[in-house]
């Protein structure tokens, strides 16, 4: 069981000698917050290479690989990485009270001339970068590594043993960015150093790591191998975050594994709560692609597509996939996703409102509602019988507690968040059985007295004709009754 030392409980301290930028300093690299060590670092836009970020550990580690992983958005943008090393320890040590409780302050570093270049990497399209010692042997209690199976998209290098205290007595840990395509920034999206206490470390030290990395890791996956690209996905720095137990990430692994594929985001790999379809063909959830819209007009660019670059038109716009949705959420409503809250806003009672230009005439149709006879609540009503909950405020208690009843009463005909496929997917026209949803063009939607809800046309149709009458449940209707809705 080999460990990653610049996970934040071994209390690893960073360093770069040129500018952040603000949300992505190089502390984010180590840092305890999921948030920020995902953002990664970055440069300020005006910064050049070469750009050198130095890791200092408490005591003295034997490499045995070092993960880096590159931002892939926006293109390549580092294409030549070299790798330095140190045995100069640094005054704080693992035992001392001011290696636990790391400041902002700069670690100290050790000159230029004790470092030693151990690798060096030129990159094309890949966007991971693996350095691995070939003449690491892990030590008891600390197991074996076991091998991975080479990928396209890593660059896997071997280190360069140049001396007994190059790879196997590290105290500092240089990373030297030396090129970037054209006018890209300098930027580190993650970093891993995983090894173990060197040979000179004394027993206290090395009792204290394990212990630490025991309490860390989950039972489970304790005596298992990291895996590529990025081996802390699964790792401790996430126990402070969900502190998932062993039995929840087995089963989240197990239910992730039979989502199809057309219901994740193929850009953050999440369930997408609301899919989008761009003018490209593709799929992107709306909270994805409010993001990449912000990321273009932080650059002063119009919202385009991500997968094309082409910018939105009048006549070419993302619009929802409603069947689609539908499709996510009747597979939610089948499955249990443990740590997962994807069904969006949860529904209130209030899921049709009045408009504000409603006619002050509640109170009477109120009135005309308590004496009206309980089989008027029908099934055709039973999803948006919630709309008698809107009482006006001159409206009494009594009057109020009796709507509330009847209305309960009609929920329990149908239950809409468990209907069938080939049931009413949403609010309907009572006349022509029309579907209202929030993902078509908003049209005007109107409420009777009754509850049943019209739209437009067909009340237009039904004022023509005197006296109006409900289609659904024959009820008469008087035109200063009628309410304008919005969902």
């Amino acid at each position: 069981m080999v460990i990653n030392l610049c996970l934040p409980q071994f209390k690893p301290r960073i360093y770069c000698n040129k500018i952040s930028a603000d949300g992505y300093e190089v502390e984010n690299l180590i840092s305890e917050d999921l948030i920020k060590r995902s953002h990664g670092f970055r440069t300020e836009y005006f910064i050049k290479p070469p750009v050198y970020v130095t890791v200092s550990f408490p005591f003295s580690v034997e490499i045995c690989r070092i993960n880096i992983d590159l931002p892939t958005a926006g293109g390549q943008n580092v294409t030549g990485l070299e790798m330095y090393t140190s045995a100069l320890s640094s005054r704080a040590s693992w035992s001392t009270p001011d290696c636990r409780t790391p400041g902002p302050a700069e670690p100290p570093i050790p000159g230029k001339e004790a470092f030693t270049l151990v690798g060096k990497v030129l990159l094309k399209n890949q966007s991971q970068v693996v350095f691995s010692h070939r003449g690491f042997k892990a030590r008891p209690p600390f197991s074996p590594m076991e091998a991975t199976l080479p990928s396209p998209a890593v660059v896997a290098q071997e280190l360069w043993n140049k001396g007994a205290l190059s790879l196997s007595h590290v105290a500092h840990v240089k990373i030297c960015i030396t090129h970037v395509t054209g006018s890209g920034i300098p930027c580190i999206k993650r970093l891993e150093v995983w090894g173990q206490p060197a040979k000179t470390c004394s027993q206290e030290v090395i009792d204290s790591v394990l212990l630490v990395a025991s309490e860390s890791l989950p039972q489970d996956l304790s005596l298992q191998a990291p895996a590529l690209p990025m081996e802390s996905d699964c790792d401790a720095g996430g126990q402070s975050e969900g502190q998932q137990a062993p039995s929840s990430l087995q089963e989240l692994a197990e239910v992730l594994q039979d989502v199809p594929e057309e219901f994740l985001d193929p850009i953050t790999l999440e369930i997408m709560p609301y899919p989008m379809l761009l003018p490209s063909g593709k799929v992107i959830d709306q909270s994805t692609l409010e993001k990449c819209n912000r990321s273009e007009a932080a650059w002063g660019r119009v919202p385009s597509d991500p997968f094309t670059g082409v910018a939105f038109t009048p006549h070419s716009q993302p619009l929802p996939h409603p069947s689609l949705k539908a499709r996510i959420d009747h597979f939610l409503l089948q499955h249990s996703i443990p740590g997962c809250n994807l069904l969006g806003r949860a529904q209130t009672a209030s899921a049709v409102t009045p408009s504000s230009i409603a006619l002050p005439s509640r109170k009477r149709k109120m009135e005309e509602a308590e004496h009206a006879p309980d089989s008027s609540l029908g099934s055709n009503a039973s999803c948006f019988s919630t709309t008698s909950l809107l009482v006006s405020p001159t409206t009494s208690e009594h009057t109020a507690k009796k709507m509330k009843a009847a209305s309960e009463l009609g929920m329990t005909h149908m239950d809409c968040s468990t209907e069938q496929p080939g049931g009413s997917l949403g609010p309907e026209c009572a006349s022509c059985k029309r579907v209202f949803s929030p993902y078509v063009k908003k049209e005007p939607v109107y409420q009777l007295p009754c509850g049943h809800l019209l739209c437009r046309p067909c009340l237009a149709e039904k004022q023509r004709s005197l006296p109006m009458t409900c289609t659904a449940c024959q009820q008469p209707v008087a035109s200063q009754d009628i309410l304008r809705v919005h969902f």
